[in-house]
């Protein structure tokens, strides 16, 4: 999420003029870069549905488990 709008910034490049939150309904994808250095990554999205009790994952794939 830090390259595409709307964004959450990296705490290294955090501005703290930027005004947005996370709202409950939204939909959001949680990006994951996995790699050893040196070496070939792959990103990894979940979707998460942001609800007045917290974040609720929609995909069903089992990451915890490859």
């Amino acid at each position: 999420m830090a390259d595409e709008w709307p964004f959450v910034y990296l705490h290294p490049d955090f501005d703290p003029r930027y005004g947005g939150r996370f709202e409950e309904n939204m939909v959001v994808n949680v990006e994951s870069l996995i790699a050893e250095k040196g070496t070939e990554s792959i990103k990894l999205e979940t979707q998460v549905l942001i609800t007045a009790n917290g974040p609720q994952r929609l995909d069903a794939f089992p990451w915890e488990d490859v």
